[in-house]
């Protein structure tokens, strides 16, 4: 069975260097991203560039079902994932403790922990499948050196850490590095 990775925000910059990376060594790529037209012409640069299979997702964030829908995608095409690569993140740029709205200070957490989570859990039940797989966490340094009126994504790029170290103890007997 051929190589697989999944890389979201992976239109453009890191992630989409991420994913081309990923090509180059000749791995089947799947792209995530909130817009589904601007991750199919990722995916569509990436197969005419380096010949490898590749198809883009639209994701919607904090959606169970949509995660379950694209991993049962990913299966029925022969694939079982191999890599996940979770880079998109909402920057939470603005937020001023003082004012900001619950609903949108919730919403950092919702796309960097909760969505992330689900991404790793579904990637992962693939990977227990194969007996292997590594799950990667795009983090921050904002994770240690806070940055002003960033507070939720500070936090949550600390809560990525430890959920990452969580997932390696939860999930290494199954062979999954996190």
């Amino acid at each position: 069975m051929k190589k697989s990775v999944f890389v979201t925000g992976a239109t453009n910059g890191t992630g989409y260097a991420i994913a081309e990376r990923f090509a180059k060594e000749g791995y089947a790529v799947f792209i995530g991203s909130r817009n589904g037209d601007n991750s199919a012409k990722a995916a569509e640069e990436l197969h005419k560039t380096y010949g490898v299979f590749a198809k883009g997702y639209q994701t919607a964030i904090f959606d169970e079902e949509n995660v379950k829908q694209i991993f049962e995608d990913i299966r029925s095409m022969g694939y079982l994932l191999d890599t996940l690569v979770l880079n998109a993140a909402n920057l939470g740029i603005g937020q001023e403790s003082l004012t900001v709205e619950m609903e949108e200070f919730m919403n950092v957490f919702q796309t960097n922990i909760g969505w992330n989570f689900m991404m790793a859990r579904e990637a992962a039940k693939q990977m227990k499948e194969k007996g292997k797989g590594s799950i990667v966490f795009i983090t921050s340094n904002s994770a240690i050196r806070v940055t002003e009126n960033r507070l939720a994504y500070c936090a949550s790029k600390s809560g990525i850490l430890a959920m990452s170290k969580s997932l390696a103890v939860d999930w290494g007997k199954y062979g999954i590095r996190s």
